[in-house]
């Protein structure tokens, strides 16, 4: 009795993994680009990074968000 329902429990295992490879989809949204920007704000202001690193990486999100 076991084989057969660890059988039945590795093939029901395999098939959900098939849900798990599908395809990849990208929402971008100015609300997400905004997000970004809000971010690297909050960052500079508590210190985590420093004025150069925030323009640099404000810069590149502008970039991605214009550009995508």
């Amino acid at each position: 009795m076991f084989k057969p329902m660890l059988a039945m429990m590795m093939i029901a295992f395999c098939m959900s993994l098939t849900a798990c490879g599908g395809t990849k989809t990208v929402v971008k949204t100015n609300d997400n680009c905004g997000k970004q920007l809000t971010d690297l704000q909050n960052a500079v202001n508590t210190g985590a990074m420093t004025p150069a690193e925030y323009d640099k990486a404000r810069d590149e999100a502008i970039h991605r968000c214009n550009h995508e």
